[in-house]
């Protein structure tokens, strides 16, 4: 009785040694099991957040004939330090200029070794799309995370984004403008031997001389009149027709410039190299407003353009005539000798007002002043205009055909 006993104990302890072992073993097994999906996980979630101009996003979207400049930020909003790949997706079609920007206050967007950000860190980058095709183009973008010493692959679609510029080829010379007499760096006309050759810049101020190719074989000296971010407002430097009247039938500011506007587009119509311009006259604005009949304010010395005389149908050309509101914005009045000098030089009698360059050119060869497109409020007949003298008049009879038109262009920086 007392050996079965003993036989008994020995094989309970066996069925309980078993239970133990299956139960370590089977809870080994698990916890493996476990930890690796553990770890795939963890991974799976480092992911980049994208945020353009601000706002989270990842497409860029440039409309046809146009290009801009985004501010992109990539972002690790993960627990932990990680390392992302940024990129973007597809092939860029032909006519698009896509790339970062090497600014200051900006990083350089991770090559294919990555980059590795901590908690809650941060970079953010200037890319630059330029879309010379008939399309709107979108360039989506691309974020790939992992742990810091995790080994990270591009997908098969997606391509490092690459440095680039917003230079413009065709702009050959560029030259800071100074009109101020006997300095160091005179240049009013960019063929000085004092003129200060300078490198594209990214901002422009107003006056700036630019030798521009308007296509593959002409090139033309211009003035910067506005720099609008991405693009810049050129007058030409001197006169582009000559001879022509505002409107040929009769001293009448109510129809238009109906005569000089086809003019000037007919002889810039082969600047390949400048961007078309679709604009309405009398609802288009130019600086303040769109109003094409404008008065001049003498306290203030400031055209307010406050009605329309006139409106046109839209127009699209290569170039246009600038403005009141344009040429107030640049300085002009009423005054001899208010206008900067790149305004009224290359004109008959420039040099006895403080220009360089007389010019008397066309059939006549008074080329006493160019056209721009705003009325006379007070008179029915009058169109204001720039002149030899400097300055800004309203004498200007429609019919007038001793003023011609400067070519106002926009180009790419």
């Amino acid at each position: 009785m007392k050996k079965k006993k003993i036989i008994f104990i020995i094989l309970m302890g066996i069925v309980v040694s078993g239970i133990v072992l299956m139960y370590s073993s089977f809870a080994l097994f698990s916890s493996n099991q476990i930890s690796k999906p553990a770890i795939t996980i963890k991974v799976g979630i480092m992911n980049g957040t994208v945020k353009i101009d601000g706002v989270l996003g990842t497409t860029l979207t440039v409309p046809a004939g146009g290009s801009k400049t985004f501010t992109v930020t990539l972002e690790n909003l993960n627990g932990e330090q990680g390392k992302f790949l940024f990129y973007y997706i597809g092939t860029l079609p032909t006519g698009v200029k896509f790339g970062y920007l090497e600014e200051i206050g900006f990083d350089t967007p991770p090559n294919t070794n990555g980059v590795i950000l901590a908690k809650n860190g941060k970079q953010t980058y200037s890319l630059y799309v330029s879309n010379q095709t008939s399309s709107s183009i979108n360039i989506n973008l691309g974020s790939l995370g992992g742990l810091s010493n995790q080994p990270l692959s591009l997908p098969s679609n997606g391509h490092i984004i690459e440095k680039t510029s917003k230079s413009n080829s065709n702009i050959t010379n560029i030259w800071k403008y100074d009109q101020t007499s006997g300095s160091s760096t005179f240049c009013v006309t960019g063929e000085e031997s004092t003129c200060q050759s300078i490198a594209p810049q990214e901002t422009y101020l107003a006056g700036t001389i630019i030798k521009y190719k308007v296509n593959d074989s002409l090139e033309k000296y211009f003035h910067v009149m506005f720099d609008d971010g991405d693009t810049l407002t050129l007058q030409q430097r001197e006169n582009t027709v000559y001879d022509t009247a505002w409107y040929k039938e009769a001293k009448d500011n109510s129809k238009g410039p109906i005569t000089i506007l086809p003019v000037l587009e007919d002889a810039t119509s082969t600047w390949s190299n400048v961007l078309d311009q679709t604009y309405t006259l009398g609802s288009t604005v130019f600086k303040d407003n769109a109003f094409t009949d404008c008065s001049y304010d003498n306290t203030n010395k400031l055209f307010n353009c406050t009605a329309n005389k006139y409106t046109l149908p839209e127009r699209t050309a290569k170039a246009r005539m600038i403005t009141a509101q344009e040429i107030s914005a640049l300085g002009c009045t009423i005054n001899f000798r208010a206008c900067p000098v790149w305004m009224y030089n290359y004109l008959s009698n420039s040099v006895n007002y403080g220009g360089t360059v007389n010019q008397s050119e066309g059939e006549y060869g008074a080329n006493i002043g160019y056209w721009s497109t705003s009325t006379s409020l007070s008179y029915a007949e009058d169109v204001w205009g720039v002149r030899y003298n400097g300055n800004v008049i309203d004498v200007n009879y429609t019919s007038n055909t001793n003023l011609g038109g400067r070519a106002v262009v926009k180009i790419r920086k």
